[in-house]
C-alpha cells in the first residue's frame, strides 16, 4: 500500500518504532476498543475484523498535522526521527482512549517505545501539554496561569520547576525580558485537541460483528493459519493437528519462527472464541479465559481490587504489580494470559505468581474437560508442561486470598520497564487464625532453573514456625541450598541470581511483618525497624521534573539571523507524520532483488566448503554471491585488513562469507539459512586477557611519556595499583544498516542509496570492489535513523557486498539488516582493560601515574587506533 511511515527497528516487539493503532469492536464487552500493537509481530491474518491506523492516517504536512504530531515536532522531540512515528502512535492511541490523560498515563504509554538520540525529556515536555495535571503557564511568561499572575506560594508544575518564584520563574524576570528563557517552544501556538474530529470506527466492521462468523483459513507456501469461531471447532482442529501452535498475540511464536528458525506448519488463532474470552467471578476466585489479553487481565484485576475487601485481593495486587513491568503496552495489549502460561518460560513474570497462589487451569479436548493445579508437577521440563498435545487451555482461575494470607511478587531485570526478568518470584504465606504461626507457605521462583520452581524443602521446614527473625535466618539458609545454580548455568550472573532469591524473601518477610503488625496480630518479633520500612514499599515513579535555561537572542536581532534561536528541526513535521523517506522507504525498482548475508558461525576457522545447492530449491532464489564474484579487489577496510567476502578463513562470528539473492526478503532469508558451510576450527582469541597472553596486538603501540615516573614513585608517600574493566557497547541506532544498489548499465556505473555517516568511504570501497574509478559510483544519503559513529565506517561492509551483487545480476539489489544481524556483523564500541599504578602524597596530591590501556579492537583495525588515541589523551581527565 506504500505506507512507509511505520518503521522497523528490531523485529521483535522491543523498540516500538513500528507501533500502530488497532481498533476493533469487542463483541464480548460490547464496545469499540483502541490499542497499540507492534506491527512487526502482528500477522496480517489476524487483522480480520479489525481496523489499523498508521501514522499516515492521522495527519500530514500537506493538509494538517494531528496535535500529537505537531507537538512532538515543535517541542524538538525528533532528531533522527526513526522512532518518532511509533511514539506519535502511542500518544495518539492514548488520546483516543483518554483525551485528558494524567502525566503518569503519558509516561506509561511510552514504556514500549525506545528513543536513542532525542532522549525522552523533550518528548515528554511536548506531550505534557496534553496532561490535565500539567498545571503550568504553558511556558508562556505572563500567560494564563503564569507564576506572575498568581500568588508566590502557588504550586506550579511549569516554568519554575514546580515552585512559584523559584529559579528561572517568570516572576524573577521583567515582563519584557528577553535574556533568559526556560522553554524552547510556545504552547499557545499549538492547535487544540478536538476528540470529535477523529476518524470514526468503520461501520462495516460494526455490522459484521452482529453476523454469524465462519471459520477462516489462510494458506501460505509453508504455513496454514486457521481462525475458528467456536470452541468445538477449536477442539476438533487441535485433535486433527495436535502439534499446531495456538496464537493470540504472536509475541512468542512470531519471534521463535524468525529468530530461532522454527517452522509451525499449522497455526490456530482462537482469539475470537467466546469461552476463551470470558471472565467469571466464582466463590473461590476469578476465572479468566485463556485468550484474554494481559491488558484485559489487568482491567479485571484492577476492578476486583477496587470492589473487594483488601484481604481477598492479595494475589490480584501481586498480579497487577507484575503486569506493571511486563513488557510494554504494545505487547500487553495483544499477548494472552494462556500464551504466557503455555510458553512455560523459566523467566515468566506471571507463572511464579500463579504457581504460588495455586491457580487452577481448565483444559479441554475431545475427551472432555479436566482441571489441573499449577504446582510443582505442572512444568515437566524446559518449556514443557503436563498439558497433552491435543488439549487446549480454556481458562485460568486465580483464587481469592483468605484472611491471614499475604502475597508478594517481585521481579528483577536489567531495567525496570519493558525488560525480561533475571529472577522473578511469587511468595505466599497463610497464618493460623489470629497468630503469626505459618499454616501454609509457597515460595515460587523463576530464573533459577529450566522451569518455574517451588522451594518445596524450604516451605516444608518453615510450615508451623513463628514469623520471626529465626525463621528469616533459617529461610535464607534453606533457600541458599535449594535455589542453587551451577557456575555454568545458562543466563550467567549466578551469584547475583542466588542473592536475589534471598533478598526477595527478605522483602517479603518485612512486608508480611508490617502487615501483621497493622492487623493487630500478636507476633513474637519486634516491629519493622524504621530504616527497613523502604524495603516494604512498592516502587512509585516521581513526577517528572527538569530545569532548562537558555539565553534568548537580544532585542533588535534581525529576523533572518537564526543564530541563537530555538529552531525546529527542518524535517521534524515530516518525521512526525511518517512522510520522511529513509533508505528502506525508497520505492522498489522493477525486478529488484533482496539480499541476505550468509555469515560465519565460528570465531576462527578455515572454510572447507560452501554448499548453496539446498538454497536453490527455495522459491524465488536467483543466485549466491561470494568472493569469486568480486570484479575488483576483495580487500577492503580502513587498514585494508578486511575482506568483502571471507575466502579461505573466517576471523570472527558474523564474518561475511556470501550472500543470497532472491525475489523477496522472506525467500532470501530462507535460502540464506539453507546454505551449508563446513569448517575446520582454529583456536580463537576472544578476550583482552587472551590477547595479552598471546601478544596479539595491532601495531604500533601508542605511548605518552611525561616527566620521570620512576622518581615520582620514589617520592610518593603512598602507591596504589589495580585494574579496571569497561565493557563494550552496541551503537544501537534505531535504523539498522541499509543499502540499495542500482546498476546504471553503462561503464560499471552504480548508484548507491545508503544509511551511512561516511558517503566518501562508501564510494571509495564500493568502487574498489567493483574495479571502477570512484567517479562511476554515486552515493546518496538523505537521512539516517541514527548513527552515533556506528555508521562511520562499518556501513561499508554491507554496501560493498550489495554493490557487488547488483553488478553480478545487473538488477537493483536491496538489503536492510535485521537487528540481530546488525549486532552480529557490525561491531561496536571497544571494551577496555586498564591497569594502573598511582603514587600520591599524604595530602592527596598525585605525584606519579603509570597506566596501561588495552582495548579489544576485534578482528580488524578499523578505527581502533583513533579510539586508543582518544582514550590516552583523555585519561587524566580534569587532573591535568
Amino acid at each position: 500500500v506504500g505506507l512507509c511511515g511505520t518503521k522497523l527497528g528490531c523485529g521483535e516487539g522491543g523498540c516500538g518504532a513500528c507501533t500502530v493503532m488497532i481498533s476493533k469492536y469487542d463483541p464480548f464487552r460490547k464496545k469499540i476498543l483502541h490499542h497499540t500493537a507492534n506491527a512487526c509481530l502482528f500477522p496480517v491474518c489476524a487483522l480480520h475484523h479489525v481496523a489499523v491506523t498508521t501514522v499516515e492516517g492521522i495527519g500530514n504536512t500537506k493538509s494538517r498535522l494531528h496535535p500529537a504530531q505537531e507537538r512532538i515536532a515543535k517541542s524538538h522531540g525528533s532528531q533522527c526521527g526513526f522512532c518518532t512515528p511509533g511514539i506519535v502512535m502511542s500518544m495518539y492511541t492514548l488520546l483516543r482512549n483518554n483525551p485528558e490523560p494524567r502525566m503518569e498515563d503519558i509516561e506509561d504509554a511510552f514504556q514500549g517505545n525506545l528513543c536513542r538520540c532525542t532522549g525522552y525529556r523533550p518528548i515528554l515536555e511536548g506531550y505534557r501539554t496534553f496532561a490535565k495535571d500539567m498545571n503550568c503557564c504553558g511556558r508562556v511568561a505572563n500567560g494564563t496561569g503564569c507564576c506572575r499572575s498568581g500568588k508566590e506560594n502557588t504550586v506550579n508544575g511549569g516554568c519554575c520547576g514546580g515552585k512559584a518564584n523559584g529559579p528561572g520563574c517568570c516572576m524573577n524576570g521583567k515582563e519584557d525580558s528577553t535574556m533568559t528563557s526556560s522553554s524552547l517552544f510556545n504552547s499557545s501556538e499549538f492547535q487544540p485537541l478536538d476528540p470529535t474530529q477523529e476518524p470514526i470506527f468503520p461501520p462495516e466492521l460494526m455490522t459484521q460483528s452482529n453476523k454469524q462468523q465462519k471459520q477462516m483459513c489462510f494458506k501460505g507456501e509453508r504455513v496454514m493459519w486457521i481462525q475458528p469461531t467456536t470452541l468445538n471447532e477449536l477442539v476438533a482442529l487441535k485433535s486433527q493437528y495436535p502439534n499446531a501452535k495456538l496464537v493470540v498475540g504472536n509475541t512468542e511464536v512470531g519471534i521463535e519462527m524468525r529468530l530461532k528458525n522454527l517452522l509451525y506448519p499449522v497455526i490456530i488463532a482462537p482469539a475470537w472464541i467466546p469461552e476463551m474470552n470470558a471472565v467469571q467471578h466464582t466463590e473461590t476466585g476469578v476465572t479468566i479465559g485463556a485468550a484474554c489479553t494481559l491488558k484485559s487481565v489487568e482491567e479485571v484485576m484492577r476492578k476486583a481490587v477496587a470492589d473487594l475487601p483488601p484481604y481477598k485481593t492479595e494475589i490480584f495486587q501481586a498480579v497487577l504489580e507484575q503486569l506493571r513491568w511486563f513488557a510494554g503496552p504494545q505487547i500487553r495489549n495483544v499477548a494472552a494470559i494462556g500464551g504466557n502460561i503455555m510458553t512455560a518460560s523459566p523467566i515468566s513474570d506471571l507463572n511464579p505468581v500463579l504457581m504460588a497462589s495455586g491457580s487452577k487451569l481448565t483444559l479441554v479436548s475431545k475427551e472432555g474437560k479436566r482441571t489441573v493445579t499449577m504446582d510443582e508437577k505442572f512444568f515437566t521440563g524446559y518449556r514443557k508442561t503436563i498439558v497433552k498435545p491435543e488439549e487446549v487451555l480454556l481458562s485460568v482461575e486465580i483464587p481469592y486470598s483468605k484472611k491471614g494470607e499475604y502475597f508478594s511478587a517481585f521481579k528483577q531485570a536489567s531495567r525496570r520497564e519493558d525488560d525480561i526478568a533475571i529472577v522473578t518470584c511469587g511468595l505466599r504465606v497463610l497464618f493460623q487464625d489470629g497468630t503469626s504461626r505459618v499454616k501454609e507457605i509457597k515460595l515460587s521462583y523463576g530464573g533459577m532453573a529450566p522451569t518455574t520452581v517451588l522451594a518445596l524443602k524450604t516451605c516444608k521446614e518453615l510450615t508451623g514456625r513463628d514469623w520471626n527473625e529465626k525463621l528469616l535466618q533459617d529461610a535464607c539458609r534453606l533457600l541458599s541450598g535449594e535455589m542453587d545454580l551451577s557456575p555454568s548455568a545458562p543466563g550467567g550472573m549466578v551469584d547475583f541470581r542466588r542473592t536475589l532469591t534471598l533478598s526477595f524473601f527478605f522483602k517479603f518477610y518485612l512486608t508480611v511483618l508490617q502487615k501483621l503488625s497493622k492487623s493487630g496480630t500478636k507476633t513474637v518479633c519486634e516491629p519493622v525497624p524504621s530504616n527497613y520500612i523502604s524495603a516494604t514499599e512498592l516502587f512509585h515513579k516521581d513526577p517528572i521534573a527538569n530545569a532548562q535555561l537558555f539565553q534568548e537572542v537580544p532585542k533588535g536581532q534581525a529576523v533572518e539571523d537564526m543564530v541563537g534561536r530555538p529552531l525546529v528541526h527542518v524535517s521534524a513535521a515530516k518525521q512526525a507524520s511518517g512522510e520522511a523517506v529513509y533508505c528502506d522507504d525508497i520505492p522498489h525498482y522493477e525486478n529488484e532483488l533482496y539480499l541476505t548475508l550468509v555469515t560465519s558461525t565460528k570465531a576462527h576457522a578455515k572454510i572447507l566448503s560452501v554448499d548453496a545447492s539446498e538454497a536453490q530449491s527455495v522459491p524465488g532464489f536467483v543466485c549466491f554471491v561470494s568472493a569469486k564474484d568480486v570484479p575488483g579487489s576483495n580487500v577492503t577496510g580502513i587498514a585494508n585488513d578486511e575482506t568483502v567476502f571471507a575466502k579461505d578463513v573466517v576471523t570472527c562470528v558474523g564474518h561475511i562469507i556470501g550472500a543470497v539473492l532472491a525475489d523477496t526478503q522472506e525467500h532470501s532469508r530462507r535460502a540464506a539459512k539453507a546454505v551449508k558451510i563446513k569448517y575446520e576450527e582454529l583456536q580463537p582469541i576472544v578476550t583482552i586477557q587472551e590477547a595479552i597472553e598471546k601478544q596479539s596486538f595491532f601495531k604500533d603501540i601508542k605511548r605518552i611519556n611525561k616527566g620521570d615516573v620512576k622518581k615520582g614513585f620514589e617520592e610518593s608517600d603512598h602507591i596504589l595499583e589495580g585494574e579496571m574493566y569497561l565493557g563494550g557497547q552496541e551503537h544501537f541506532y534505531l535504523e539498522t544498516h541499509c543499502t540499495l544498489a542500482v546498476p546504471k548499465g553503462e561503464d560499471g556505473e552504480m548508484e548507491l542509496f545508503v544509511s551511512t555517516q561516511n558517503p566518501m568511504k562508501t564510494q571509495e570501497f564500493a568502487a574498489n570492489a567493483l574495479g571502477v574509478p570512484s567517479n562511476r559510483v554515486v552515493v546518496r544519503v538523505k537521512r539516517m535513523g541514527g548513527g552515533f559513529g556506528g555508521k562511520e565506517t562499518r556501513s561499508t561492509i554491507l554496501s560493498s557486498v550489495v554493490a557487488v551483487a547488483a553488478f553480478k545480476t545487473g538488477r537493483a539489489v536491496r538489503c536492510m539488516l535485521d537487528r540481530d544481524e546488525d549486532m552480529l556483523i557490525s561491531g561496536g564500541r571497544h571494551p577496555f582493560l586498564g591497569r594502573y599504578k598511582v603514587g600520591f602524597m599524604k595530602n592527596g596530591k598525585v605525584k606519579s601515574l603509570e597506566v596501561s590501556y588495552y582495548s579489544n579492537g576485534g578482528n580488524s583495525v578499523d578505527l581502533s587506533h583513533g579510539v586508543m588515541d582518544r582514550a590516552l589523551l583523555h585519561l587524566d581527565n580534569s587532573y591535568n
